[in-house]
């Protein structure tokens, strides 16, 4: 019974060494310490004037946990001048220990670089910078912080553990950091804190009301306050520094103008704001970008024997400040017309959409769906532009409706002769971005186009508006082409390759239109003619595919006032579906839309004597080598391209005719007469008969667009790339060489391959030698099989290389099956280049920094717009970065029509108030230098005038020029006080340690924030 009595009794046995969580929550705050190389820092230099504010700030972040409570730990430090990015990292590393015992043995009785950050007088009121920082002075510091908000520390008990975790922490390890307790809620910045040194101890408290209590009102009240809280043993308390600085808010902005001039109710926007024409976009805030001006005067040292200010008396009166600093806030995203113009909702439908691979419908059912809408919207009145609002815009976009003499004036030559017209009073850097811009001539019909679609976008809102317009422009351009009115303000020429895609696309019309109008009519009015008249005859240049296309664009100024051309007033009585029905019944009585007229050029009607017989030699027999022997699908032989003599490319349908006929019963019904001849090729003469070697006149090869190229490219890739296919790759790219040997025969009867090298090629034939050069030589050269089969047939009875007819209806399908978004994704290369044009004209606003932003997105815009593919998102950065620059230069003009507006002496110190603007652009704040007493004081304080006499109900008086004080300012929105000393504390014989204090009034704040420091050793 005993023995078990005994084991009954056995104690239970606690072992205290286990670390507990208060402990290792307190290990790991050294741990960190250690890792971050805080310990045993040496002090630092003393900090510069304004180092706080400008300085480059590093934060690092870890966390700990106390049991189930998350924290961060997080160090912000400030990396000031002459350090290396790798010495902010690792401060010490490299350092011997040696050196590290000397410095502290020599910094024992030094004070830690927070402590003497507290006396610092030269960072007072940073206008950028850490709330601590700010209110202590301090460059560098460690906060611990809830990693969640619904984990505040509400509990003065656990605020005073987290305080004695640090104090241990840095005792420990003997880092002389502050380190501050976040409490309550984050938004409330409060803060507790301490900071350990060798032999001193700084706590920092803090106070935080709604309300200002009436005892701390003034600084009288908040002087006693401070040193009521020193409590110091000394006799006499040395005299307290002050800094003081007050800020005054100016909101109302009656005196100043709106950002926008009134719109016109009688114009043709009527109430839309910042319109006043299509020519350019709008630009510029409808409201006003700045919200508040803050003035803040400032006495950065005072003695508190030498101010008063209490209940009843102040002397700190404003205009007697030694130091002015302005700062301006902001409306973060006002509302401007640029941003709104944008097409960015049309990008946005075409986000996750497929442009690459764009489905083309058919174009009569394009057609019918267009009739259809048309009909619905007109009899129902709902389409989504009036019937005036679609005529001017029509009329806008084709002026020669309205001016007969329109076409007569001269057509834009290029895109750089038109840049460099517009753009003279530009900058050339601008000018030379511009240049490379893929989008159109600044007076070209796709630059109108698309300054339209960002007003109609504006104005009249949703794509509904923009699919109207597109809708009739369709319709305007097919209207055109089918009664032979070219385009006007589109250049003349082949597609420009330089220009966007839709651009390239009217160009393409526009040259089937001139091909169309003086298709046949020259071809008619000539006929076959002698050798001595081909020579002297004037018709015998028309005859040339080459002049004939220039005849014709020459021409267009003779359409624009034939007889039979309807007027503007006939154009606008239409409707739309009149128009429509008027596309569907012209098609069926135009001879040119057959397909029997688009093979060979028409023959002449009033023929010589051999004319009967030239009527025989249009007619060929059929190949013997057709494309079928040479294994080519008529799919593949449909999309073949060919290359002129000087190597560019063009379309021609290909087909065996081109390349294998050989006519056995062909017969030249005309002997040996010449036919097609332009002039002699100089000197030259034919080598086996002696003449004179004629130059022909030939076709010219067939315009391309860069869509038309990357299609023929993609067929001739498919050819392979086995000998074969490379052999039949350059055998269909030989159809203009088969023309042109056709028409060299024609006009010099008798010659041999070698008279065509002679001219077409001289570098391969070699005149001492008198014969070919070894490529020609070689068995099977394309050039001998094309001169073998190629007949005397002149220019006039060839097969056209270029089907007006066939390509222009393929533009107009591209056209009508284009969907609103997709015509603006066409037209964003185009908006974008009108947006940066119009922010240039208006880049002297901005500031030199934002300068500098303008020639950076010129540069990138122009590289987008030259991307073989199209980047939607590229395109959407591209817009939020002009948005931005927008926004900038409307502060700019804001700030500007404030203060230049203000001053009453422009011709001497403008450039005063020009660089302090420009200084409030790119700074936080800007010190006004000389105060109340310089130009741009003077109109600081007369612009608070007449804010504060306007809202007291007094005259506002322009001219004068030194307004009672007591009146201008209103009362400070802000009052921040900086109350510093050093004192012996806690007892007389203790060391000195500086005390500090933070104090700001606001309408419903308040706070204190206090650094009490004392002499731990002798107490």
């Amino acid at each position: 019974m005993a023995d078990e009595h005994e084991d009954t009794d056995v104690f239970e046995i606690t072992d205290f060494t286990t670390a507990s969580n208060w402990e290792r929550f307190t290990a790991r705050l050294e741990e960190v310490i250690h890792e971050w190389k805080l310990a045993n820092l040496s002090v630092a230099s003393p900090l510069q004037k304004g180092e706080i504010a400008n300085g480059k700030w590093e934060e690092k972040i870890e966390d700990a946990m106390f049991a189930d409570f998350q924290c961060n730990i997080i160090h912000h430090r400030l990396c000031q001048e002459g350090e290396s990015s790798s010495a902010c990292e690792t401060d010490l590393e490299g350092e011997k220990e040696k050196e590290k015992a000397a410095e502290l043995q020599d910094q024992e009785d030094l004070l830690p670089t927070a402590m003497q950050d507290l006396l610092s007088m030269d960072n007072d009121f940073p206008p950028r910078a850490h709330c601590l920082s700010r209110w202590y002075g301090i460059r560098e510091f460690l906060v611990l912080s809830t990693a969640h908000d619904s984990e505040a520390v509400l509990s003065e008990s656990r605020c005073n553990l987290l305080l004695s975790s640090a104090c241990i922490a840095l005792s420990n390890t003997n880092c002389q950091l502050p380190m501050f307790v976040q409490v309550h809620q984050k938004w409330r910045k409060l803060y507790m804190g301490v900071c350990e040194g060798a032999g001193v101890r700084t706590d920092f408290q803090m106070v935080h009301l709604k309300k200002t209590p009436h005892s701390c009102q003034h600084l009288s009240a908040l002087l006693d306050l401070f040193k009521g809280k020193i409590a110091s043993s000394v006799a006499r308390i040395p005299p307290v520094k002050i800094a003081v600085r007050f800020t005054y808010v100016l909101q109302d902005w009656n005196q100043t103008t709106w950002p926008q001039a009134p719109p016109d109710l009688d114009g043709d926007f009527g109430d839309i704001v910042g319109c006043s024409d299509y020519s350019s976009l709008p630009f510029g805030a409808c409201e006003d970008p700045i919200t508040e001006i803050h003035l803040s005067t400032t006495w950065p040292s005072l003695s508190e024997d030498v101010v008063v200010d209490n209940d009843v008396y102040t002397d700190l009166d404003p205009l007697q400040a030694p130091q002015w600093s302005v700062r301006v806030r902001m409306n973060d995203e006002p509302q401007c017309l640029l941003n709104e113009t944008d097409m960015s909702q049309a990008l946005q439908k075409l986000t996750n959409a497929d442009i690459s691979a764009v489905s083309l419908p058919r174009l009569s059912k394009a057609m019918k769906k267009a009739r259809t809408r048309i009909k619905r919207h007109v009899a129902s009145g709902e389409a989504p532009l009036s019937a005036d609002v679609l005529s001017e815009l029509i009329d806008y976009l084709f002026p020669d409706a309205l001016d007969s003499a329109y076409m007569e004036k001269a057509l834009p030559q290029g895109a750089e002769e038109a840049t460099d017209n517009e753009n003279k009073d530009e900058k050339e850097y601008v000018k030379e971005i511009f240049k490379s811009f893929k989008s159109a001539p600044l007076s070209s019909l796709t630059f109108k186009l698309a300054t339209c679609f960002c007003h109609v976008n504006h104005s009249y809102g949703s794509l509904r508006a923009l699919a109207h317009l597109w809708q009739e422009l369709t319709f305007e351009v097919r209207y055109r082409w089918e009664h032979g009115y070219l385009i006007p303000d589109v250049e003349k020429g082949a597609p420009n390759l330089a220009h966007c895609l839709l651009h390239q696309k009217l160009q393409m019309l526009n040259c089937c239109i001139a091909r169309k109008r003086n298709g046949g009519a020259d071809l008619k009015s000539s006929s076959t003619v002698s050798i001595s008249s081909v020579d002297n005859s004037s018709s015998r240049t028309s005859l040339n595919t080459s002049t004939l296309y220039s005849s014709a664009l020459k021409s267009s100024t003779a359409a624009a006032v034939q007889p039979d051309k309807p007027a503007a007033a006939d154009r606008k009585g239409p409707t739309d579906h009149e128009r429509s029905h008027d596309l569907d019944v012209s098609a069926d009585h135009e001879g040119y839309m057959s397909d029997g007229d688009d093979e060979f050029f028409e023959c002449a009607e009033a023929l010589s004597d051999s004319g009967s017989a030239e009527e025989t030699v249009c007619k060929v027999t059929s190949d013997e080598k057709t494309l079928e022997e040479m294994e080519i699908t008529a799919e593949d032989s449909s999309q073949m391209s060919v290359y002129d003599r000087t190597g560019v490319q063009s379309e021609s349908k290909m087909d065996g005719a081109c390349l294998s006929r050989e006519d056995s019963v062909y017969k030249d019904s005309i002997g040996e007469q010449p036919e097609g001849r332009l002039k002699e090729c100089g000197d030259l003469k034919l080598l086996n008969t002696d003449e004179p070697l004629y130059i022909p006149i030939t076709q010219e090869p067939a315009p391309l667009t860069e869509d038309m190229l990357e299609e023929q490219a993609d067929a001739l890739t498919r050819l392979g790339t086995t000998a074969e296919g490379a052999h039949l790759r350059a055998r269909m790219q030989s159809t203009c060489l088969h023309a042109d040997m056709q028409a060299f025969k024609a006009a010099n009867p008798g010659c041999v391959l070698e008279d065509f090298v002679r001219w077409y090629s001289p570098r391969d034939y070699c005149a001492e030698e008198g014969k070919l050069s070894n490529r020609m030589q070689l068995h099977g050269n394309l050039w001998q099989e094309v001169w073998q089969m190629s007949k005397p047939i002149p220019v006039r009875r060839q097969k056209r290389l270029f089907d007006d007819t066939n390509e222009a209806e393929k533009v107009l399908h591209f056209f009508e099956s284009l969907k609103p978004a997709q015509v603006a994704l066409h037209l964003m290369p185009v908006i974008i280049h009108a947006a940066l044009l119009r922010i240039s004209q208006l880049e002297e606003s901005a500031a030199p920094a934002m300068q500098a932003s303008i020639e950076n997105i010129s540069k990138r815009a122009a590289a987008l717009t030259r991307r073989p593919t199209i980047d939607i998102q590229k395109y959407e950065e591209t817009i939020y970065s002009i948005n931005k620059i927008e926004t900038s230069i409307a502060r700019a003009q804001a700030l500007k029509e404030r203060f230049l507006g203000q001053s009453k002496d422009k011709r001497g110190k403008e450039r005063e108030l020009e660089k302090f603007v420009s200084s409030l652009l790119e700074l936080p704040e800007v010190i006004v230098t000389g105060a109340a007493k310089s130009l741009t004081g003077t109109v600081v304080h007369r612009m608070f005038a007449k804010a504060q006499r306007q809202a007291t109900g007094e005259e506002i008086v322009d001219d004068d020029p030194h307004p009672n004080s007591a009146s201008s300012f209103p009362h400070p929105a802000a009052r921040e006080y900086i109350l510093r000393t050093v004192v012996s504390r806690p007892a007389p014989y203790s060391r000195p340690t500086p005390q500090k204090m933070y104090c700001v009034l606001l309408n419903e704040d308040f706070r204190l924030a206090g650094a009490f420091s004392q002499d731990t050793l002798f107490q």
